[in-house]
């Protein structure tokens, strides 16, 4: 297992390296930037915050999560979730465009061998032609056999010169959508992260839960015993039975929906593994509220470096404009060069002869579209309209981005207060029932007392707990928000 931890990292590692690599090569070629009428203008801080440029980003996702369980289901799904598999080959694919546009800078160079026989009429120009040229002052092995035999070796070349840089653009386009392909694979990263942390918290949720229904329904079974012993000593009424008996049915309703949420949620992890379902380990609920996550936020300009979205949105901005670049430059004459060079003889013996043997050619043209005029306006007004719905797509999803965090921040700061008065609230009811139970017992009270008091302290139980899980959801949310988990 360690052995395919460390592929996969090794794997990682070497897609930032190439994705490095290929930086580096679009800034040699100048690659294009976004203009500031383009780049979406964001606020300085975020509301209610403060400037500190601090940010849980920055954190790896090891260090930002305490638990040592998650940590290594994480690790596993890292290696074996098949979307994100499939995430990385996608790079692959992406890469492989790269390649064909290197190319179409280069001369296309083939190596061809042909060798070949062939009769002509006696009757046709090139039988007549053959038979006067054999001519008896001209040397013997020069005479044109009969059948005419053709032995050919060489080499041949055509390049078609990047005069106004309408190869350079496409070649840019396809280096800038492998560079948004590798943020689409960051991005499935940090949101398979998310995914797994979100289960697993659910999965804690609904083991606490399952425990406070059990002692629910445990207190509901021995109040139904104590009001059914009182009913045959006259005390209270077959009302009071039936009541205590209907509210030990509905719990015991309730538990057996959340164990099998319970394994639902166990399968829903183990697909995120990729593995068959299995017995999922994790900590209990009080451990899992200790934990403390940090939640520096930092400023909003940080999410154009760290939002793989965002850094997609942008890269797919800037393909778009080589491509609007290429199509316009279409237009203009392109500059093709081209030439052969080898051995050729129709006898065999003289093939490789040299130089008697020895042929070559060079040639050039210029060529210009005419009758391709509307073809080319068409492509040119597509790709126009692409770089415009690519750079709404941006903005759209800057301003997405930054609403998120906003909302995510807002939600994080009543939490803790919220979390504090469900805390006192089910200490309350907690009193509730045992206050209720005590004067039931010497007839104080009704047993509808006892049954209000038992349903608000199990509602209000089953709401702390939900609240938890919530808080530890949120500081995962904003974490992924603001473009955490990155390899």
């Amino acid at each position: 297992m360690k052995m395919k931890n460390s592929l996969n990292m090794k794997r990682l590692g070497r897609v930032a390296i190439m994705a490095g690599a290929i930086g580096l090569a679009m800034a040699g070629c100048k690659a294009p930037s976004l203009l500031p009428t383009e780049r979406m203008q964001l606020p300085d801080t975020y509301a209610g915050n403060d400037t500190d440029t601090t940010t849980i980003a920055r954190l790896p996702w090891t260090v930002f999560f305490p638990d040592t369980t998650l940590q290594g289901y994480i690790q596993e799904a890292l290696r074996n979730n098949h979307s994100f598999q499939q995430a990385l080959e996608q790079v692959s694919l992406a890469r492989s465009q790269v390649r064909l546009g290197k190319g179409a800078l280069l001369p296309e160079v083939t190596l061809g061998m042909e060798s070949g026989v062939q009769r002509f009429g006696e009757y046709t120009m090139d039988g007549v032609g053959n038979s006067t040229t054999n001519t008896p002052d001209l040397a013997k092995d020069k005479h044109i056999p009969d059948p005419y035999r053709n032995f050919q070796l060489g080499l041949s070349f055509q390049w078609e010169a990047d005069v106004w840089g309408k190869l350079t653009d496409r070649k840019r386009a396809a280096a800038l959508r492998w560079m948004k392909s590798i943020e689409a694979m960051r991005l499935a990263h940090t949101l398979l992260i998310s995914e797994v942390a979100t289960q697993y918290f659910e999965l804690v949720g609904l083991d606490k839960q399952r425990t406070v229904l059990r002692s629910a329904l445990q207190t509901a079974r021995n109040a139904y015993h104590l009001t059914n012993e009182l009913m045959k000593e006259g005390e209270v009424t077959r009302l009071s039975v039936d009541q205590f008996r209907s509210r030990r049915l509905q719990l015991e309703e309730l538990l057996l929906s959340t164990e099998q949420q319970i394994q639902d949620k166990e399968r829903a992890i183990a697909v995120l593994l990729g593995r068959f379902p299995f017995a999922v380990r994790r900590v209990s609920f009080e451990q899992l509220c200790s934990y403390e996550y940090p939640a520096e936020a930092g400023v909003p300009a940080q999410l154009l470096q760290h939002r793989p979205d965002v850094k997609a949105a942008e890269y797919e901005l800037l393909a778009s404009k080589a491509d609007a670049s290429a199509a316009r430059k279409a237009f203009f004459p392109s500059l093709v060069i081209g030439g052969s060079g080898g051995y050729n003889a129709f006898d065999l013996d003289k093939w490789f002869t040299s130089p008697a043997s020895l042929t070559y050619s060079l040639a050039a043209g210029i060529t210009a579209p005419i009758f391709q005029q509307n073809r080319l306006r068409a492509l040119w007004s597509d790709a126009k309209s692409q770089q415009r719905i690519a750079l709404l797509d941006y903005h759209k999803t800057v301003l997405t981005a930054y609403s998120e965090v906003s909302g995510l921040l807002t939600a994080s700061a009543k939490m803790k207060d919220r979390r504090a008065f469900k805390q006192e609230e089910s200490r309350i009811h907690h009193r509730s029932i045992y206050n209720a139970t005590e004067m039931f017992k010497v007839g104080f009270a009704g047993y509808l007392d006892v049954l209000s008091a038992d349903e608000r302290f199990v509602s209000c139980e089953l709401e702390r707990i939900a609240l938890n899980i919530e808080a530890c959801k949120l500081s995962v949310l904003l974490y992924r928000a603001l473009g955490g988990g990155l390899p």
